[in-house]
């Protein structure tokens, strides 16, 4: 389908199936969109995600991009501002675009709109708030994590990398799982010309390409400051400080849910590791940092992220992409403390399930 008669498509006959509901949160000057695809219905990590941001001062706009059970909409009712359920078409952005398309009478208004979704857990027990420390950069456009801001990596070349992280890269972006978006950039009207002239299609990678890694580009195209609370600049650096007991961890406990050559040459460099040999040290770190550049470090570093820098968010998929990834997820979730430590943990023995 053509870029302008797929999203052209959903508006005039897609579009029809979205069902809006309201819910008990009042409309503030803060709003967060929140988009989930509650396969197995409403989760407890939801529920817990809706709360930290209404703590937060934000109310929430819950995009569904699944039918709700009568049951949970009437439960997720009250934990909301609005709840718009829609077809599945166009993904994550798909969603976030019916979401800010709904909110355009009140763009101008708005002080801050977080964008997330249900892809990864948070708030993370123990963690920093990502919205303060967002808030906290005063910036128009703020993300929770980037990708692609290094050349990418010949897996074979690891001992070989120079860490160089900068936002010049063109397929640089900020992870789509959590954004904030303030003032001026809301009420600029090219900001809601992006949103309604965006091609959304049924490709996942088509809405990478367009949304995610599009949106950033955006932005950074037509001048806005943005910034990121999880910065990578001076990873190669934090990691050489750190000592040997923690890098040799992070090394066992890096996640490569979808790279089999990179997976096989960590079990080379985790036996160094564990042989102490002289060089293991170089080894890891710069296996750490090339696993980091290929995968991402929203996926690939949660052991570092979340005990040394406080993140508040741990990805999902890794839990049924493969067996070794799912181990490794569930170890660390299971390190963490508090009743919704033990929500994480039990829906990811769930999500296990779906390993072969």
């Amino acid at each position: 389908m053509s870029r302008f008669f797929s999203t052209y498509f959903y508006d005039l006959v897609l579009a029809r199936n979205s069902r809006i509901s309201d819910g008990d949160v009042p409309l503030d000057a803060r709003v967060a969109i929140y988009l989930v695809f509650p396969q197995h219905g409403l989760l407890g990590s939801h529920k817990e995600a809706l709360r930290y941001l209404i703590s937060c001062g934000y109310a929430p706009l819950v995009i569904s991009n699944l039918p709700l059970s009568e049951p949970d909409r009437h439960e997720l009712s009250q934990h909301c501002w609005k709840i718009i359920e829609r077809p599945n078409y166009g993904y994550d952005f798909g969603g976030y675009r019916d979401g800010i398309l709904f909110l355009r009478e009140h763009l101008g208004r708005l002080e801050k709109l977080a964008i997330l979704n249900d892809s990864t857990w948070f708030p993370i027990p123990g963690s920093q708030s990502w919205l303060k420390r967002a808030e906290d950069l005063n910036m128009p456009f703020v993300g929770a994590a980037s990708n692609y801001g290094l050349d990418r990596v010949n897996v074979a070349d690891y001992l070989s990398i120079r860490w160089r992280y900068s936002a010049e890269h063109k397929n640089f972006h900020y992870c789509s799982y959590a954004l904030l978006i303030s003032q001026p950039l809301l009420s600029a009207p090219s900001f809601q010309r992006y949103w309604k002239q965006l091609w959304i299609s049924g490709s996942k990678g088509r809405t990478v390409r367009r949304g995610e890694i599009g949106l950033t580009q955006w932005v950074i195209r037509n001048g806005y400051a943005h910034d990121v609370t999880l910065s990578l600049n001076h990873l190669n650096t934090e990691l050489a400080y750190l000592p040997d007991e923690r890098v040799r961890l992070i090394l066992e406990r890096l996640i490569i849910p979808e790279d089999p050559r990179l997976l096989a040459i960590k079990k080379v460099v985790v036996a160094k590791a564990t042989q102490a040999a002289a060089d293991w040290r170089q080894h890891a770190e710069n296996f750490i940092l090339t696993a980091v550049a290929r995968q991402g470090v929203s996926y690939a570093l949660p052991e570092y992220t979340l005990n040394e820098l406080g993140f508040q968010f741990l990805k999902k998929s890794p839990t049924w992409l493969n067996r070794e990834s799912s181990d490794t997820t569930l170890e660390i979730a299971s390190s963490l403390e508090g009743p919704f430590a033990e929500t994480i943990v039990s829906e990811i023995k769930a999500l296990r399930l779906k390993l072969t």
